[in-house]
């Protein structure tokens, strides 16, 4: 659509006057057209400054998202390659299961300007209001044993980690299994599903939704969560913070499948984890959280000083 394209080229000179005749001759349409696509795109909430004869100017805080800036931006082989930019969808991880997967190339990344039923684990719903965060999905064919799908999860939670840091200059932290806080409010939270040939006792496909709050946080969670705009003030980085979580995910992504380097991304969960050290209930056991093991279950360490491994369960803190 001629909105998108107009957005493109206002992102990509974001922080320079384009007149509307430079807009007009890049994309081969009327100044009126480009007029239009400008009042559509302040529409959806897009902040566009206009000054006559000189054209105009993307704010800095504009969070548009636009399909050619993410990928011009992007530094990966497969992830985000193919790609599609959506204004709203139930949940990005529902609109990827619901296309024909197969056909899909490995990597191919759904990304949303909001969500009407945003989902987190156990059923949850997620916050997704329109422009207040940065909601993915992407679609992974990997050569791995069912058992193993959690790991995609703790790839994708040290990825987020990585791209926050490179983009906002934060240290986020990761409660087991799927969560990413920050000053002890929730950030981010991660779905992963994965889909098993139970004939052949492999993994078909599997698809990895994230949903990282960016913007304004609703009243009725402000207590739990928070923002990457709350936290350091910046807003306007959603393309830039896609291209860096697609970047760091494919790289993690490949040292787990085919680099060998399982116990290095291991290593990095570990260190970024919210509560080790603490005192825990999980899945009716008690204990003290000292790490993950290798198939990244939670390890626990209870009063006899005995290691035992939670796989699933809502962690709950009990003391220091």
């Amino acid at each position: 659509m001629l909105k998108d394209e107009v957005l493109y080229l206002l992102d990509k000179n974001r922080g320079r006057m384009v007149t509307g005749g430079e807009l007009a001759r890049e994309l081969n349409v009327s100044r009126t057209a480009i007029w239009k696509a400008i009042g559509a795109l302040r529409d959806e909430g897009n902040g566009i400054e206009s000054i006559q004869g000189a054209g105009y100017r993307l704010n800095a805080d504009s969070d548009g998202l636009s399909r050619g800036r993410i990928a011009d931006l992007l530094a990966t082989r497969d992830f985000g390659r193919s790609l599609e930019v959506l204004a709203s969808v139930d949940s990005t991880n529902s609109y990827l299961k619901g296309q024909n997967t197969a056909a899909l190339p490995h990597g191919h990344t759904v990304i949303a300007d909001g969500q009407s039923g945003g989902r987190g684990r156990m059923g949850r719903g997620f916050s997704s209001p329109a422009g207040e965060g940065l909601y993915m999905s992407v679609l992974l064919k990997p050569d791995i044993l069912p058992a193993e799908t959690r790991f995609l999860t703790i790839c994708a939670a040290v990825a987020v980690c990585g791209a926050l840091e490179e983009v906002f200059g934060i240290t986020p932290e990761i409660k087991w299994v799927n969560d990413i806080f920050c000053g002890g409010r929730k950030l981010c939270g991660i779905l992963t599903e994965a889909f098993v040939s139970a004939e052949m006792q492999a993994v078909d496909y599997a698809v990895v939704g994230l949903g990282i709050n960016t913007g304004r946080v609703a009243d009725e969670i402000a207590a739990i969560a928070t923002s990457t705009r709350e936290l350091t003030g910046v807003r306007g980085r959603r393309g830039v913070l896609a291209a860096a979580v697609l970047g760091h995910f494919e790289a993690i992504y490949l040292d787990f499948t085919a680099r060998g380097k399982k116990a290095d991304i291991l290593a990095a969960y570990t260190r970024r984890m919210l509560l080790v050290g603490r005192r825990v209930e999980c899945a009716g056991a008690a204990g003290t959280v000292r790490g993950v093991d290798e198939a990244g279950g939670l390890l626990m360490e209870d009063a006899g000083g005995n290691l035992h491994t939670v796989t699933s369960g809502e962690i709950s803190i009990t003391g220091e």
